[in-house]
């Protein structure tokens, strides 16, 4: 095993000595449930992302592009808020997936927004 810090997870014990991770660029795909299925096939096709479903993918490339297309959409004096302004910036640097999923909390409110959506 190789010295420093490992990287846990507390949601999902997955004991590995490295998780993959990827970035997708905001922009890159719309606000469609089937681009974002599409691009989950496609990750998921490639073995990019390991231990995810492709509706797992599917559904946190949407909630994502989601959050950031609604965020854009609010008056500014609600953008600047300091929470808001929190959840835009993770979001405008793209997409984070790893291996494995996100935490379970956050999957709970992919898995909402893919059904408000």
């Amino acid at each position: 095993m190789k010295s420093g810090v490992m990287k846990m997870k507390k949601a999902n014990f997955v004991d590995h000595e490295t998780i993959k991770t990827m970035n997708i660029g905001i922009e890159e795909i719309a606000l469609d449930k089937d681009a974002c299925e599409a691009a989950a096939e496609e990750i998921s096709g490639g073995n990019l992302i390991e231990g995810m479903s492709e509706k797992a993918m599917a559904k946190e490339i949407y909630a994502h592009i989601f959050i950031h297309d609604v965020i854009e959409s609010l008056p500014s004096f609600v953008q600047d808020n300091k929470f808001v302004h929190k959840i835009y910036n993770s979001t405008v640097n793209g997409i984070d997936l790893e291996d494995f999923g996100d935490t379970y909390v956050r999957q709970f409110m992919y898995d909402v927004i893919w059904l408000l959506g």
